[in-house]
């Protein structure tokens, strides 16, 4: 330690010595300044709050000679004309500093708007190279919103759910603002927040006002998603801006489910459009659960209802039920239920079961329910939740019924074909057998897929098949049954021009545009197809070992896939 302060004194004395071997007279000439020498202070804030109830900001200028009145010319920068600054400031004799006062319109102030300018001092004589001549400041009305805590936001389009913040307007108290929402979609253009408004009764939107307690209002948000085949960004877009959906009866689904016992929402729901500017996009404003929030604090009920129907069950006496099972989730106390007529209005039923004038069964819990019916054709079961005698969901479930009592078809074998599998299973299957029914256009592929006979109509008037959903024959470990149907027949977001289903005379070949799925989602969607040999001997086809193999079935893809061009036909208005 005592040869470091030595060595450290030895090169202090070095300096010292070098510095006195330097010139006697500095050569250097400090600058003289004079005039008025008048400066922004360096200590001015480079922000200021501002609000509505206010119409102006005041700003002090120094000066440093203060023996003489004078008048400085000012000048700014704001480019928009918000702000109306004084062109001139006056000192009086004596005085250091004078204030000048910049004013805006209050009726002009909004939330979050970030307000710019630049004030300089114009008369050059009277600025100073030791201070500002220049001051540049923002002003801005801070949006007055507290934290609520962490929500659960979960949307099933893109399908995938996340954790939130959510924010509450301490003065607007039914508008909010969700951060961090679309982090596992966003490609880094996403808005910052969702902003939702409980919309009042009496509020006025797309010149209709509102008299329903509970619907939601939402600005155009980017998700930040990117579609790359038409290169642009997925919008959430509230129903009101879409020429058929502007009506406010198209709103509904965007509401509030529940509310928490201090009046904040517990679950609100948006049913949105997402769309593409310039493109098109996906309507989903007539659906429950697209977008589900669920907001700090809020324990969610399980007021969920699922409906199944089982199939014909026929008693001692001859007579047909439709067998149906109705689970009721935890939360529900009852649930009313009824059937239509033979192709009745599911709609009317729900009024009726809803005001009293249908006649109605009551269960309490989970159960078997069956019905009388008759007569062949479609039925529709309704079924509406309640709990605290309020109503919680309701659900329709189409019944395709067949009575005992009709001539059962019989089906004629009209020739053989080879079935071309690609979506679920891969190759080639040889040799099946394809019938006809005698009482309509049905026809059947035997021994298709895991054995079991494959069904659809071909109308050869107008070229057109319809695969129904059933059975692949095939279970999964994980999943569950395995089913099939052509595209529209599974999903309403398309059609049969989007995803035909023909039959080529030229090629003898039915081709089928199929979705392969299980509850949990689809494996493989696209055409397959069937090339038919008509009339061949098909009394004794030779066995057929099949050699087909599984695709993937670690992960089936989500259900809400992103559907491509053929669908994107909305109109904004």
């Amino acid at each position: 330690m005592k040869k470091y302060y030595f060595n450290l004194f030895i090169a202090l004395m070095a300096v010292m010595g070098f510095t006195a071997c330097s010139s006697d007279k500095d050569d250097y000439e400090w600058a003289t300044v004079s005039g008025n020498q008048v400066y922004f202070s360096n200590t001015l804030p480079s922000s200021y709050s501002i609000s509505n109830n206010t119409n102006s900001i005041t700003v002090p200028i120094n000066r440093v000679k203060t023996d003489e009145a004078i008048t400085v010319n000012l000048s700014h920068t704001d480019a928009t004309g918000f702000f109306n600054v004084p062109s001139t400031v006056s000192f009086a004799a004596g005085e250091s500093k004078a204030n000048i006062t910049i004013t805006y319109d209050p009726e002009k102030v909004a939330y979050d708007e970030n307000h710019k300018d630049t004030l300089k001092i114009a008369s050059e004589d009277y600025t100073t190279i030791y201070g500002a001549s220049t001051y540049g400041f923002s002003a801005m009305m801070p949006s007055p919103y507290k934290s609520l805590g962490k929500g659960v936001y979960k949307d099933t389009f893109f399908g995938y759910t996340t954790s939130v913040d959510i924010y509450q307007n301490t003065e607007q108290k039914n508008t909010f603002r969700l951060y961090g929402m679309f982090k596992p979609v966003d490609d880094g253009n996403a808005d910052e927040y969702l902003q939702i408004t409980i919309m009042q009764p009496g509020t006025v939107l797309a010149e209709q006002t509102i008299t329903e307690e509970g619907l939601i209002y939402y600005d155009d948000t980017n998700t930040g998603y990117h579609h790359s085949t038409y290169d642009a960004d997925i919008l959430i877009c509230h129903p009101y801006g879409f020429t058929s959906t502007r009506d406010k009866s198209m709103w509904g689904y965007n509401r509030v489910l529940e509310y928490q016992a201090d009046g904040t929402p517990g679950e609100v729901q948006l049913a949105p459009f997402y769309y593409m500017n310039g493109v098109g996009g996906w309507n989903y404003s007539q659906k429950d659960g697209v977008i589900d929030i669920v907001f700090p604090g809020f324990e969610k009920k399980d007021f969920t209802m699922e409906l199944e129907y089982i199939g014909r069950l026929t008693d001692s006496n001859d007579q047909d039920y439709a067998q149906s099972y109705i689970t009721m989730g935890a939360d529900l106390e009852s649930v009313k239920y009824s059937v239509t007529e033979l192709d009745g209005d599911p709609n009317a039923l729900y009024a009726g079961i809803v005001d009293g004038s249908v006649e109605a069964v009551e269960i309490t819990e989970s159960s078997s329910v069956n019905w009388p019916l008759d007569e062949s054709g479609t039925y529709y079961l309704v079924a509406v939740g309640y709990a605290g005698g309020e109503e919680k969901v309701a659900d329709a479930l189409a019944i395709r019924f067949k009575s005992s009592h009709e001539f059962a078809p019989s089906f004629e074998a009209v020739g053989i074909g080879t079935y071309t599998y690609a979506q679920f299973w891969e190759g080639d299957d040889a040799d099946l057998v394809i019938s006809k029914s005698s009482a309509d256009n049905t026809y059947r592929i035997a021994n298709w897929g895991y054995g079991v006979n494959f069904e659809f109509t071909w109308d050869p008037a107008t070229n057109k098949c319809v695969v129904p959903e059933q059975w692949t024959g095939y279970t999964h470990d994980s999943y569950g049954d395995v089913f099939v149907s052509d595209l529209p027949s599974y999903s309403d977001e398309v059609t049969y021009d989007d995803f035909p289903c023909y039959y080529d005379p030229e090629t003898q070949t039915f081709t089928f545009n199929l979705i392969y799925y299980v509850s949990a989602g689809y494996f493989g969607m696209g055409p397959e197809t069937f090339t038919v040999q008509w009339g061949a001997p098909a009394a004794a086809p030779r066995k057929v070992t099949k050699t087909l193999h599984i695709g993937h079935l670690a992960t089936p893809k989500k259900m809400v896939k992103i559907p491509g061009k053929a669908n994107l036909n909305i109109r904004r208005r």
